[in-house]
């Protein structure tokens, strides 16, 4: 965290908050990157993750989903999707048949705060069923319960 509040009081709130490291301005060059090295050491040394910490390919009828890839195909052929339509598809596969709140996708897919109002999650599933040639009126695969949310279905199953 890069910041102009410098007190002890900010730092350590900073730190609680989830910052790895706290820098206030009015800092040294020299300083900024032993930080920098600091961070990438840590991150080399990391142990690998372990194969079962991989998540498993998801299949929804013709819809496959790759996580270890981030490649999602209909009938064989690669999805074009931009980073966060590949993470509302990965909640929505994750959750097949459950639906999800527009709150709970925004949850899963940013680390970020959300105005309450924001819509923005609707513009890209508008443009993830646009992709995966679904309708909104008589979807295939991404079906909206108003007032709930959405939900990913098989369009093999009734």
């Amino acid at each position: 965290m890069l910041t102009g509040r410098g007190d002890e009081t900010d730092r350590i709130v900073g730190l609680e908050v989830g910052a790895d490291d706290y820098l206030p301005k009015t800092f040294s060059m020299r300083e900024l990157l032993a930080r920098l090295r600091a961070v990438t050491r840590r991150h080399a040394n990391a142990p690998a993750a372990a194969p079962s910490d991989v998540e498993a390919d998801l299949t929804v009828g013709p819809l496959h989903v790759s996580p270890s890839t981030r490649v999602a195909s209909l009938d064989g052929q690669p999805l074009p999707l931009t980073p966060v339509e590949f993470e509302i598809l990965m909640a929505l596969a994750r959750a097949k048949g459950r639906v999800k709140t527009r709150e709970k996708l925004l949850e899963e897919i940013r680390d970020r705060e959300w105005e309450v109002f924001d819509r923005s999650i609707d513009i890209h599933i508008s443009a993830l069923r646009r992709k995966l040639g679904d309708d909104a009126k008589n979807p295939r695969f991404i079906r909206t319960l108003r007032s709930a949310g959405y939900m990913l279905v098989d369009p093999r199953q009734p």
